[in-house]
């Protein structure tokens, strides 16, 4: 079935004939007007839903293959402490330390959705994605996810697409011969079934090439901008007369640790900052010549959303003083700021290929 009806006739078949679906059971359809008419209606419905699944599933798909969903690794998260994690947050950052895994993820949704919008493969579509959707679904009862719900309604509509196909299923995992694919017709009027065949695979095409160029140019095709030379984690010293952070009880002297991202977007790239009593907060900053600006979000604690808004901005003079270490000024107080490489070494580990002794710290 595609996009706009559930059956049409086989490309092999006369187009002066209806075509015929064994796997229905004619002997049914021919015994009574009502019986055609409620399989008609079943097939409909059925069409429905796996479109309704297919057009859900888009959006998903597009953000992790554009590595938009769960973002990138990156120096901001070095000094975020595990406990101070929340279990959605554990799960982003595993996912987001390998993007091969985001866009295999994301490609398996969209392999789904492209099998979902044709009638010949729609039952493989349905099995693919109610695996994917349990997946995400138990992940998201186990990482308190909030969309729990819809993941599991998602995994359910597709088991209820497999219906049809379930004995094929079956016979196939028991190794013996499956036959065509289940499929049935919404209305077996001629001239609909003419149209509907050439039609509906061409609205599937258009649904996915579509959403996908809408994505890319949405998502800048998930280019981002490279690291700034400031890109780093520091440990931080405090001279002069101590400047005030707007939104919090801190100064500029209670800085311990302060981290700037390498990948960013248009509206900047991600920082952080730890303070002397252990309180975390994180931001944006962004550089314009030798001047960098830090736009920062509350200081973190309990159950904060997504969506902050800015609690203050930071505007510094920086300047490079030689061997990872850097100057920032901001008022009458200064900060030196000398690259930290153990907070680092998750970001900067790498790949290797050879046996060696594993390094699990």
């Amino acid at each position: 079935m595609t996009t706009t009806e559930t059956d049409t006739s086989s490309a092999s078949e006369p187009s002066e004939s209806i075509p015929h679906n064994p796997q229905i059971g004619s002997a049914a359809e021919t015994s009574g007007s009502d019986r055609p008419r409620l399989f008609g209606v079943l097939w409909a419905l059925h069409w429905l839903l796996r479109i309704g699944l297919a057009v859900s599933l888009l959006p998903y798909a597009w953000t992790k293959v554009f590595h938009v969903q769960m973002g990138y690794a990156d120096y901001a998260d070095a000094i975020v402490q595990y406990g101070e994690m929340s279990p959605m947050g554990l799960l982003w950052r595993f996912m987001a330390f390998s993007p091969t895994v985001q866009l295999l993820a994301g490609l398996a949704e969209l392999i789904a959705v492209i099998l979902l919008l044709f009638r010949r493969t729609a039952w493989l579509g349905a099995l693919i994605a109610a695996l994917d959707m349990s997946v995400v679904f138990l992940l998201n009862l186990t990482f308190d996810v909030p969309v729990k719900q819809l993941s599991g309604a998602m995994a359910l509509v597709g088991l209820i697409l497999l219906i049809p196909n379930v004995p094929r299923v079956a016979k196939f995992l028991l190794g013996r011969s499956v036959g065509p694919a289940v499929s049935g017709l919404i209305w077996r009027n001629r001239t609909f079934v003419r149209i509907t065949r050439w039609i509906s695979p061409a609205l599937a095409v258009v649904i996915i090439v579509g959403s996908g160029v809408a994505s890319g140019l949405s998502f800048g095709w998930g280019r981002t901008s490279g690291p700034e030379e400031i890109s780093g984690v520091y440990t931080v010293t405090a001279e002069g007369e101590p400047a005030k952070i707007d939104g919090t009880g801190h100064t500029t002297d209670d800085i311990t640790q302060i981290a700037f991202g390498q990948v960013g977007s248009g509206k900047g790239k991600r920082m952080s900052i730890r303070y002397a009593d252990g309180d975390f907060q994180d931001g944006l900053y962004s550089v314009d010549g030798s001047s960098l600006t830090a736009e920062l979000y509350p200081i973190r604690e309990g159950a904060q959303t997504l969506i902050r808004d800015a609690s203050g901005t930071l505007e510094f003079d920086y300047e490079d003083i030689g061997d990872g270490t850097y100057s920032l000024k901001v008022d009458d107080s200064e900060l030196t700021i000398k690259s930290d490489e153990e907070r680092r070494f998750l970001f900067d580990r790498g790949f290797r290929w050879g046996p060696e002794a594993p390094v699990n710290r």
